[in-house]
């Protein structure tokens, strides 16, 4: 069982690397928002799989549910500071976030 375990973990850690290269590769703020929730996704892999090796599912439902909700909202004020960046600015680089001065 701790094979099994040990195999969605290493995937879940594939996952969340995966979302970090094209956070930390990226330049456009689309693209590092995608990378963001891939990394998410890949926590959240995690948090079923323990749950499930611990026999403890429960709790792992509740985390998970969790994270799906903070997922949603950061992602949502996330992609309304693009859409505004994108107005002052005319385009969506990150590069060009340093240029604004509120």
């Amino acid at each position: 069982m701790t094979d099994l375990f040990t195999g969605y973990f290493l995937l879940s850690v594939v996952i969340f690397l995966l979302g970090l290269y094209c956070v930390i590769s990226q330049g456009n703020l689309i693209k590092i928002v995608i990378g963001l929730e891939i990394m998410g996704k890949g926590i959240i892999l995690n948090f079923i799989a323990a749950g499930f090796f611990q026999n403890n599912t429960g709790v792992a439902q509740a985390l998970v549910i969790t994270a799906i909700l903070v997922d949603a909202v950061l992602i949502s004020v996330i992609l309304a500071l693009i859409v505004n960046v994108f107005r002052h600015t005319g385009g969506i680089l990150a590069d060009q976030i340093a240029g604004l001065k509120g």
